[in-house]
């Protein structure tokens, strides 16, 4: 058992978690909404601590970011549980297993056995939090980031940015770059299929923005669901207004997953909204779909391509070495 953080007793039977918003008050015995934290004792402990279900060396553009040290290699791992439900989730096998199913195989690595594993790993510039929400073991991730930053390699984390500030706060002074799912652009889209609110997360990407650390977002669209044009453009103009022009947008292509059997996401759909994105931001990227032109970096001042993306194989020829357009010396990448 290791106790978590960011909770308080509220009598013997009752605690109540601080770390996201939901703010669950969990009986005895009892999992909180995430499946990962439990009350033994009146104690809140964190029930994936250390519990490693999935570890890879992964390019860094499958998390996705494009803008932090592109064509490197990243160490990536990931627990079980998650804050969020989504009906529509595109990696189920991890994040919606719960207490009542038969636990999913993990191999214990202590915070201080994972940064050694990183800092040996020639191929990895560093360690990211991914494939299942990394906020449900936040306590792992907090130290073991620490860890691997005092060792001179850098730190990711994956997020759906459903977590108080509080946390948040903490988390900023050791993870380096950020990619956000923001997973639609109202409170109703977020209420019946993630059983969530969007509130809370678009007060951590303004955070996160905020902070100066590398950030990039994710949205995933779904057909019928928050697809809607007209909202989809306000998304891109708070985004504009809230982060700034250069918060690169990856539009992923949705496919059924998990308890969703709406139809695939069709290219023409997201074609449409790369344009209306693009309209709005300097840098827009879909994902899940076979196209080449939609991957690339465009220059913002003077267009031309100074990264091709073909899948994960990634050309820098239209870079200088630290970063900038060679056509027009724009600066294009801080993290290069």
């Amino acid at each position: 058992m290791y106790e978590a953080s960011f909770y308080s007793k509220l009598d013997k039977h009752q605690v109540q978690c601080l770390l996201c918003p939901r703010n669950c008050i969990i009986e005895e015995g009892k999992f909180g909404d995430c499946h990962a934290r439990r009350n033994r004792n009146g104690i809140l402990s964190s029930e994936v601590y250390a519990r490693i279900a999935a570890m890879e060396t992964d390019p860094i553009e499958k998390k996705p970011l494009y803008h932090f040290y592109p064509g490197s290699q990243i160490t990536s791992i990931g627990t079980s549980g998650c804050n969020l439900h989504c009906n529509f989730c595109q990696n189920h096998s991890l994040s919606q297993v719960n207490n009542r199913k038969p636990a999913i195989p993990t191999k214990n690595i202590q915070p201080e056995q994972m940064s050694e594993l990183v800092d040996t790993n020639t191929q990895s510039i560093g360690l990211a939090f991914t494939y299942n929400e990394p906020t449900v073991n936040y306590e792992y991730m907090l130290e073991t980031a620490r860890l691997v930053k005092m060792s001179g390699k850098k730190t990711v984390m994956v997020s759906n940015g459903y977590i108080n500030p509080d946390p948040l706060h903490m988390l900023l002074e050791y993870i380096d770059a950020f990619n956000i799912d923001l997973k639609g652009f109202t409170n109703e889209f977020y209420r019946k299929y993630s059983k969530a609110t969007l509130k809370p997360v678009l007060e951590t990407i303004k955070r996160i923005a905020k902070s100066g650390n590398h950030l990039e977002l994710t949205n995933l669209v779904i057909p019928m669901g928050n697809s809607d044009e007209e909202t989809f453009e306000d998304m891109c103009k708070w985004i504009a207004n809230e982060t700034g022009k250069d918060t690169p947008l990856h539009l992923s292509r949705y496919f059924p997953r998990y308890e969703s059997t709406q139809y695939p996401t069709p290219p023409e759909l997201l074609f449409d909204l790369y344009d209306i994105a693009r309209s709005y931001l300097n840098f827009v990227y879909l994902g899940n779909i076979a196209t080449e032109i939609h991957s690339n970096t465009l220059c913002p001042k003077c267009g031309k391509t100074v990264v091709e993306r073909t899948y994960y194989h990634i050309s820098t020829k239209g870079l200088t070495t630290d970063g900038l357009c060679k056509n027009c010396g724009t600066k294009i990448f801080k993290h290069y």
